[in-house]
């Protein structure tokens, strides 16, 4: 019987779990899977992920708190410097590690880095894309990973089938401290709406546009009110030059009406109610680099 369907009288176990490692290893992927829903925004583009997210499963008398984090990748100013700082806070702070290595790469630079760094009592290596890699590829990773963090916990699965997670849910769950819940039952992120509603319209940026005008685009909610029949959302993207702008805009405002579109659609599944969205684009240089303006976007 797994922890999740432990009787009532059983004590409370909870605790934090980083989901950490190189970027676009499937990160979000699998927290996503784990909850059951679409939290985190996941696209096929590395560094999509640019703050720490807190995704919370509760089963019974388990409560994991997941945080995922931006994938760990080298700084090219402030903005990729306060990414990488996230995602190392996440790991030092966290109860129980999860490192994720996609399988069908194997071993990165990033990961041989970052194994000095890491605790193999409170680290579970979670080779990931099981239902790609070939099998024969597995063990050599496996065994490198014993190599690099000796005494830590390999996990082969999918995130994107689901084929082993329950069981590293599970594992996870043998793992934390007897402790109270952090959060009540029925809650799932400790984030606001207008963040995640920011995080969709960002994520449909990633999806539409090409090469790397994506990590040139911020986005920030200017208006968020909830009506009698619907949501009215306002949202600015930011850019930072006139070029990537048009480019944002479009050809008679055809690409930002694509993105607004999409993005509509998937704020109405996560509100569950009809949604009304307006897109700005204004053109703000040298945003990755403004501390205050990544303060505001929570970095």
């Amino acid at each position: 019987m797994s922890d999740q369907d432990a009787p009532a009288s059983s004590p409370r176990r909870a605790g934090y779990v980083a989901i950490a490692g190189a970027p676009n290893v499937g990160k979000s992927t699998l927290l996503n899977r784990i909850l059951d829903r679409p939290l985190a925004i996941a696209t096929p583009k590395p560094q999509t992920t640019r703050t720490r997210l807190l995704g919370v499963e509760t089963r019974g008398n388990i409560q994991i708190v997941f945080c995922d984090t931006p994938g760990l990748h080298k700084s090219e100013g402030l903005l990729h410097d306060r990414m990488n700082a996230q995602a190392r806070a996440g790991v030092r702070e966290a109860d129980v590690v999860l490192w994720v290595i996609d399988g069908t790469r194997g071993i990165r630079t990033v990961d041989r880095i970052e194994a000095e760094n890491l605790d193999p009592s409170r680290t579970v290596v979670v080779i990931n894309k099981t239902d790609v890699t070939a099998k024969p590829k597995l063990l050599p990773i496996m065994e490198e990973v014993a190599r690099l963090v000796p005494g830590a916990d390999i996990f082969p699965l999918s995130a994107k089938t689901g084929d082993g997670v329950p069981q590293l849910f599970d594992l996870l769950a043998s793992r934390l401290p007897q402790a109270d819940f952090f959060f009540e039952p029925d809650q799932v992120t400790d984030q606001t709406e207008r963040f995640l509603v920011a995080e969709l319209v960002r994520e449909q940026l990633f999806l539409q546009l090409e090469r790397e005008l994506p990590y040139r685009v911020a986005v920030v909610i200017d208006v968020f009110e909830d009506k009698k029949k619907h949501t009215s959302i306002t949202a600015t993207i930011f850019t930072d030059s006139e070029s990537s702008k048009r480019i944002i805009v479009g050809k008679g405002g055809a690409r930002i009406k694509a993105v607004g579109v999409a993005a509509r659609k998937t704020i109405e599944e996560l509100l569950d109610r009809p949604v009304f969205l307006e897109l700005f684009v204004k053109v703000k240089p040298g945003w990755q680099d403004d501390p205050r303006f990544l303060e505001e976007l929570g970095l």
